[in-house]
């Protein structure tokens, strides 16, 4: 995980941003698909602001704020925050994953595989080998009843679709192979 701290309006302190570092990557604990986290420490006359992002692999981003006269107390609310966003984001992942990730919010690898990966082919629809002409297959199309119909096209011997548009006439697709 990487940690990316900056400092507005103020001087670089080592000891804040060691801290700010050592409580981003405790946040690890709380959710482990965590890519990166960004602590912005702001300073505006005697309002300390602390804002951090974390990038999560679902490609969502948590972000949490918080502001007092402590930079410390800044940093401690502000991450707070952002591992209650955390441990909820993982609840609705457990729930929508379920398997998936473990309680220790580690996510397996059935995380990673896609609905479009095990794709199942539930039905097969009807291919005519016979050539016919495009006007015989608006034909069969009608009596079908389907959206569209695969078929060799008698006039040029290659394999044409036909479908139904919304104004009612046929569309016809002929690939040139």
């Amino acid at each position: 995980m990487k940690v990316r701290i900056e400092e507005r309006h103020m001087e670089q302190s080592e000891p804040l941003r060691e801290y700010a570092v050592s409580k981003a990557e405790s946040l690890q604990k709380f959710f482990d698909g965590i890519i990166s986290v960004e602590v912005t420490m702001d300073v505006e006359k005697e309002r300390r602001m602390v804002t951090v992002f974390a990038h999560l692999i679902n490609k969502k981003v948590a972000k949490a704020s918080a502001e007092s006269d402590d930079m410390y107390v800044s940093i401690d609310s502000a991450m707070d925050k952002l591992e209650r966003q955390l441990k909820k984001t993982k609840e609705k992942l457990k729930d929508k994953h379920k398997g998936e990730i473990d309680d220790d919010g580690k996510v397996g690898p059935d995380y990673f595989s896609s609905d479009e990966s095990q794709r199942e082919i539930v039905k097969t629809d009807i291919y005519f080998k016979k050539p016919m002409t495009p006007d015989e297959a608006s034909m069969q199309l009608d009596s079908y009843q389907q959206d569209f119909l695969v078929f060799v096209n008698s006039n040029n011997d290659q394999v044409n679709i036909i479908y139904q548009r919304d104004d009612g006439k046929y569309g016809l697709i002929d690939p040139q192979i």
